[in-house]
This record gives C-alpha cells, structure tokens and sequence, in this order.
C-alpha cells in the first residue's frame, strides 16, 4: 500500500497518522443567530463613586512635546503654579491619552485616584460640600463587590 502518512503524495502530521480524525467539526464554532458580543468588564462601585467625585475636579488637557507623560504633567504643574486637586489628561499622541491626578500628596493616575479617592482630603471637600447622598445615589444596588471595604476606611486620611 505505502508508506504510512502518504495520502496522495500529500505528507501528514505524525499525530494524524496515529489518530486518524473521525470527524474534524463535532459542533459548529458557533450556533447562535447574531454577532457574538464581547463580554464587558465590570467597574467596582468604589471606582464608579471616585468617578463622580473626580467628575468636580478642575480638568487640564496637555501635549508631552519631546518629554514623557509623567514628565510632561509635573512640568505644566510647576510652570502654571496648579493647585490640587486637578486632573491632567496628558495627550501621548493621536491614539493614547494618560490621565493623572495632581492631589495634596502628589501626582497619581487617575485610576488610582478613582479607586482611593476616600484618601485624599481634597477629595473629601468635594464630597463634603455636594453632599454623599446625592453624589453616590444609586451606588448601592450596583452589588456588593467592595463598598463595604470603602465604608471601613471612612475618608481615613494617609
């Protein structure tokens, strides 16, 4: 008969001489009607209510130039004498932005800041003076991933 592996001239993998397929497609890849969606990723409640609070921070928008992001933003800070709080949204180029928080303490991402905006106390005026009631309303039925850790914290100062 041959050679074993040798289907028409045509060589085969070794793994297909030992198993030969039964059949390749058992299912169809995918038998639903309609485009696949892509799965979204869940926002922790904690980093929605740093959103709303940073929602009220003063925003400045900036080019690196020829210095990186991080760069960049502590130049602008000293040469505009900026206050905290801020957020600096620092244009990388046409595709990629960075976003950083200038607080009391220092340059942070913004995500950061997002996350651990019960740290600063900037931030707790803010929250302060619109009230927590209003400024996370809704927040509540949202789940229960980490908002009982934020509860724990209550602002604590670092």
């Amino acid at each position: 008969m041959g050679v074993p592996g040798l289907l028409l001239g045509v060589a085969l993998p070794w793994w297909f001489v030992l198993r030969p397929p039964t059949l390749f497609l058992l299912k169809p890849p995918f038998s639903g009607s309609g485009p696949m969606s892509k799965k979204r990723k869940r926002i922790s409640r904690r980093r929605l209510a740093g959103q709303r609070v940073l929602a009220h921070v003063p925003t400045h928008n900036l080019e690196t130039g020829e210095h990186k992001p991080v760069t960049a933003a502590r130049r602008y800070i000293a040469e505009s004498a900026l206050a905290a709080p801020a957020i600096l949204n620092v244009r990388r180029n046409e595709h990629t932005t960075d976003r950083f928080f200038w607080g009391e303490k220092g340059l942070f991402s913004a995500q950061y800041a997002e996350e651990n905006h019960f740290l600063f106390p900037s931030l707790r005026l803010i929250v302060d003076r619109i009230g927590e009631e209003t400024l996370f309303a809704g927040l509540e039925s949202a789940g229960s991933d980490d908002w009982e850790e934020m509860e724990e914290y209550e602002y604590a100062f670092v």
